[in-house]
């Protein structure tokens, strides 16, 4: 089905002005290929948008007050109203001059009055107008996301003024924060995409934590403060994922990965996650004598986390994945140096269930970034090879056992209730787990042995 072809087919047989705008005509020019597009219209864009979904059979959401959203399958429909009486108007009041070009519906004509196919050969993402960072500050974060996408250069002038009015963006909904910022981590290079975000002072505007983790961080282990330590990570995440995929279990790694995580690939919330690993350093901070430690940072951590999360609404996978990885990112390194039991797997696997591959690479990537800058003797090899063994352990388990006994059954052999269960089932789930039992006369005879009255 040609969706586009549908639009226009659509619109040509109503009394309407309507225009493809918006980077649907900046993608077609540069050759991309199309996900979504929007169309400006001059009339009742939501009947209109209802008609064409109930035509196509697709589903419509009123987005806001100007935008209604039809979806199709993979594709994406928002019907606009005009900005203005003309779409010489409209264009006028958008962001960027490559985003600011129409094609008419009606004819195929191309409108361009603001130079935006020039700057789209000469690669620059340039505002319309001066105010138009100020009418909507998510913009500001736009133009590196357009930056990354396109590997375009932001104009003088408009950098000039993003750093101008960075702390603007503390205007807009944490939710469309959010979004752009899932946006930009879905590249490939994000981490340098990131690191010139926070030249403008955009990046801890948005993490104010930040700020604190750049004033500590550096101690026996660590030469760089937090915020540097936590970037590099994440750049240590996208140097190496390519030879993670390589490995014995590197096509399920990678199925896991793309997973969807409301709308956003796990890969991409892991990339956050291992951002925002070691948020928890500033308040863990001590210093005794000359000795710096930030124990229970995985405990501040998750208490800091709870204010972003706050602020930015993540899903409850989301929210998941991040506070396991803030959470356990120690816990491989304690393994590494203590040994790797089965019943620590289990551990493992049961305080983290699904997260568990993201928190060992996450692990992976942070303990790495760390030797890349001391004198690790050939430890950041063996840290790679027992993360990768820990992995073969954890796709041979693939999940905790099926359970053969259930709470009720706990009570009706032991008497009691409340917590004392769960500490029996745990009890008896980690035996199962090692292969100790694996019947259910087995588990309870296990149960009658051990905590019946």
């Amino acid at each position: 089905m040609n969706i586009i072809g549908e639009v226009y087919d659509f619109l040509k047989e109503k009394d309407v002005k309507a225009f493809l705008v918006g980077g649907a005509v900046r993608d077609i020019i540069l050759g991309y290929k199309l996900s979504d597009i929007d169309i400006a219209v001059d009339k009742d864009f939501l009947s209109l948008a209802e008609e064409f979904s109930k035509e196509k059979g697709g589903h419509v959401f009123l987005m806001h007050e100007d935008v209604a959203r039809v979806v199709i399958g993979d594709f994406t429909i928002d019907f606009c109203r005009m900005k203005g009486k003309t779409i010489e108007e409209d264009l006028k009041k958008r962001d960027f001059t490559i985003n600011a070009i129409a094609k008419s519906l009606k004819d195929d004509k191309i409108i361009d009055i603001l130079g935006g196919i020039k700057d789209l050969k000469d690669g620059i993402i340039k505002v319309v107008y001066p105010d138009a960072l100020l009418d909507d500050p998510l913009r500001m974060l736009r133009a590196f996301r357009l930056k990354a996408k396109l590997n375009f250069k932001i104009e003088e002038n408009t950098l000039n003024l993003i750093k101008k009015n960075y702390k603007r963006i503390n205007e807009v909904s944490g939710e469309r924060i959010r979004d752009e910022i899932f946006k930009i981590l879905d590249g490939e290079k994000s981490y340098q995409i990131l690191r010139e975000l926070d030249e403008v002072s955009l990046l801890s505007e948005i993490f104010p934590v930040f700020k604190r983790m750049k004033l500590v961080g550096k101690c026996k282990y660590h030469t760089v403060d937090s915020f540097t330590h936590s970037m590099f990570s994440l750049k240590t995440f996208e140097d190496m994922i390519d030879n993670v995929l390589k490995t014995k279990h590197g096509e399920d790694i990678k199925r896991h990965l793309e997973e969807d995580m409301s709308g956003v690939k796990r890969k991409t919330v892991l990339k956050l996650a291992t951002l925002l690993h070691d948020i928890g350093k500033p308040k863990a901070y001590k210093k005794e004598g000359e000795k710096i430690t930030f124990k229970g940072h995985d405990v501040t951590g998750y208490e800091e986390f709870q204010d972003i999360d706050k602020r930015y609404n993540f899903s409850k996978e989301q929210r998941s994945l991040i506070t396991a990885v803030i959470k356990g990112h120690m816990r491989i390194l304690g393994l590494f140096k203590v040994g790797a039991t089965d019943r620590a797997l289990y551990k493992l696997i049961r305080d983290f269930e699904n997260n568990t591959l993201d928190v060992i690479l996450a692990s992976l990537f942070d303990v790495t970034a760390t030797r890349l800058l001391l004198d690790e003797s050939g430890e950041r090899e063996r840290y790679f090879n027992f993360c990768m063994e820990l992995i073969d352990r954890l796709y041979k388990k693939k999940e905790l056992p099926k359970k053969l006994v259930s709470g009720e059954d706990v009570i009706k052999l032991t008497g009691q209730k409340g917590r004392f269960v769960g500490e029996v089932l745990d009890a008896l789930h980690e035996e199962v787990f090692l292969g100790n039992i694996r019947t259910r006369e087995e588990a309870i005879d296990f149960i009658k042995n051990n905590y019946a009255r």
